[in-house]
């Protein structure tokens, strides 16, 4: 490590969150990365005219379960339906990076769930879908 004396913000010096982050690195402690796609389009085709209310409602319950989030809005998702139905979408991807506890916490598990279901049903969806780590879970909507 190099000797960086300057000061971050926070008083430390940035040598030391070199450190910190590369005790954690070397730890293996991992994150966990959830990811809630937010639809731009409706079963039909048709534009979610209040996608960015689902976003903003979707980034407050991931800070709620997960401490924060943030929004990419994606330039294109396309997806073939089982039907063999192309659809195009540009989907605004909610992340949060949770701790493992956090992301099997049963409750919280349910909290992001029933949003999803809500929201999926609000805006008129098939699935919506979800992302924990490198699997994509597309949870069926159904009573819309």
């Amino acid at each position: 490590m190099g000797k960086e004396h300057s000061r971050s913000k926070g008083g430390k010096a940035l040598s030391d969150h070199q450190s910190d982050i590369l005790i954690k690195l070397r730890s293996g402690e991992r994150k966990d990365l959830v990811i809630l796609v937010v639809p731009s389009r409706d079963r039909k085709d048709e534009p979610i005219p209040d996608q960015h209310m689902w976003a903003e409602a979707g980034l407050d319950v991931l800070a709620n379960l997960y401490r924060g989030a943030t929004a990419f809005k994606a330039y294109a998702g396309i997806f073939r339906t089982d039907a063999g139905k192309i659809l195009h979408d540009e989907p605004i991807l909610l992340e949060a990076y949770a701790d493992r506890r956090d992301v099997e916490s049963g409750d919280k598990l349910n909290s992001l769930l029933r949003f999803t279901v809500r929201m999926g049903k609000e805006t008129d969806q098939d699935t919506v879908a979800i992302v924990v780590n490198d699997f994509m879970h597309f949870i069926p909507i159904v009573g819309r």
